[in-house]
């Protein structure tokens, strides 16, 4: 038995019709607070500046299975640029077969073409399965709490 097909591909702005309802999802599941407007805007900037990072689609036969944003940081830690995974998603029935193992060396893929040497990701304490994935694929987890200042409203 073949695997499915699928492929990781830029986004452009003729996708965010189709891709809201999926990053919808996502903010559902993360329980994250749904601004549409300021999703807009930071998405058609993502899509419009490579500087800022990668919008990728997950796309199985014409239609998107999840999506991940790739933002491009900078810190003296890790040496300048560094790549901040900030959204990984996989559509329920895309799961289980390896996709966000995929999706992750897809990520790792573009930030070595980038010439970045280190990938940094977030994941929710209470999601043990992402967790397992991002463990089982080398990530370690850093004794440091991951603290927010909005600067708007």
């Amino acid at each position: 038995m073949t695997q499915p097909a699928y492929e990781f591909v830029p986004a452009t702005d003729a996708d965010l019709p189709r891709l809201l309802p999926v990053l919808r999802d996502f903010y559902q599941v993360e329980h994250l607070p749904w601004n549409e407007p300021a999703l807009r805007r930071a998405l058609a900037a993502l899509i419009a500046d490579p500087n800022a990072g990668r919008l990728r689609l997950i796309v199985h036969e014409g239609e998107i299975a999840g999506y991940f944003v790739l933002g491009f940081c900078f810190s003296l830690e890790f040496g300048g640029r560094f790549g901040l995974l900030d959204e990984l998603f996989v559509l329920p029935a895309h799961r289980g077969g390896g996709l966000a193992k995929r999706a992750l060396g897809e990520v790792e893929a573009l930030c070595r073409a980038e010439g970045l040497d280190a990938l940094r990701l977030e994941v929710n304490d209470d999601n043990a399965y992402a967790r397992g994935i991002y463990e089982r694929a080398g990530y370690i987890v850093h004794p440091r709490r991951l603290m927010t200042l909005w600067l708007r409203d």
